[in-house]
C-alpha cells in the first residue's frame, strides 16, 4: 500500500532531467486523446503506445501488470506509457506513481511516462523524479 500522505500531483512539463525524444512527443499526442476516451469509457486509466501503435491498456489489473504485460507484447525498448485519471483505482482514490513504478517501466523497456498533470499523484515526488533520471525515463506532466 502506498503511504498518500506524501503524494502530490505530478505538475506540467518534463520532470527531471531526461527530456522525451520526438518520437515520444509524437507518441504522447496520437495516444492523450485516445486514453481520454478510455477513461471516459471506465476502462480504464492507462495505456501503451510505441510508433502510434497502441500495445496495451489497462483495464482492472492495475499499472504495474500492464506495464509487465507491455513489455512482453512490446520487446522493442522505447515505448511510451500513458497515465490519466478519471477512473478510480480499487481504493477509490487517484492513481499513484511511484519509485517502483518507474522501477517496473524501466525494466519492461519503457522510455517515457507522461501523466496527467493534476490527476495523477506521485508518491514522494523528488523521489520519482530522482527514479526517472536515474533510469533514463523520460517523465512528462500533460
Amino acid at each position: 500500500m502506498i503511504e498518500t500522505s506524501n503524494c502530490v500531483p505530478a505538475g506540467e512539463g518534463v520532470l527531471g532531467s531526461v527530456e522525451p525524444t520526438s518520437e515520444h512527443v509524437s507518441d504522447i499526442e496520437f495516444g492523450w486523446e485516445l486514453l481520454g476516451q478510455i477513461v471516459d469509457m471506465r476502462i480504464g486509466n492507462g495505456m501503451v503506445v510505441r510508433e502510434r501503435d497502441v500495445i496495451a491498456v489497462e483495464a482492472t489489473e492495475g499499472i504495474l501488470p500492464l506495464i509487465r504485460r507491455a513489455g512482453e507484447l512490446c520487446p522493442r525498448k522505447g515505448w511510451v506509457l500513458l497515465k490519466s485519471a478519471g477512473a478510480r483505482d480499487a481504493a477509490g482514490g487517484m492513481p499513484v506513481v511511484d519509485v517502483e513504478t518507474i522501477g517496473e517501466l524501466a525494466g519492461a523497456g519503457g522510455a517515457c511516462l507522461a501523466v496527467n498533470a493534476t490527476g495523477v499523484l506521485l508518491a514522494d515526488k523528488a523521489a520519482v523524479i530522482a527514479a526517472a533520471d536515474r533510469h533514463r525515463v523520460a517523465l512528462v506532466g500533460v
